[in-house]
């Protein structure tokens, strides 16, 4: 079981591709968010597999974090598209089938979509402590669309083997 996703925009900017250089950037993004190395959980990438809502079939995606406590802080801004991203709707479906991969772990996950109240709260406390270019990024998202950027709480799965 999932959580109710919030509603699409009527504006924004382009989403990214998973083709052409977007595709191979996406690509090695994620292969990147699955080594070992440390400097790697530092970059705030994480590689999200979810299943497909309607497919069922995994998908991964290269995905910017926080880390909150035992869990991580995501947000689906798709760069500022007036839709959100595909993992968003499929986390939606099924907020336990998540797995993510950061500095060479595997670690089921349980997905939690934050309030509008708990999100903006969270967030800004996040992007004080980032960087300026963090922080224009996440603005400039923001600008270029009506919809709310959800944001996604993913917690260790309690039920999963080690």
């Amino acid at each position: 079981m999932g959580f109710r996703p919030s509603p699409n925009g009527t504006y924004g900017s382009k989403q990214p591709a998973n083709k052409g250089i977007e595709g191979l950037v996406g690509r090695w993004l994620v292969r990147l968010a699955r080594r070992r190395r440390r400097s790697v959980a530092r970059n705030g990438v994480l590689a999200l597999t979810t299943v497909g809502a309607r497919t069922g079939l995994q998908r991964t995606s290269p995905v910017g974090y926080f880390v909150d406590g035992d869990g991580w802080i995501i947000w689906a801004t798709a760069a500022g598209a007036k839709n959100h991203p595909a993992w968003y709707f499929n986390l939606a479906a099924d907020r336990d089938s998540a797995v993510i991969e950061v500095a060479g772990r595997r670690i089921p996950v349980t997905a939690t979509q934050l309030d509008a109240g708990a999100a903006d709260a969270k967030m800004a406390a996040l992007l004080a402590t980032s960087n300026a270019v963090m922080r224009r990024r996440f603005a400039g998202y923001r600008a270029a669309t009506d919809r709310v950027i959800p944001v996604i709480r993913l917690s260790p799965r309690v039920d999963a083997p080690p």
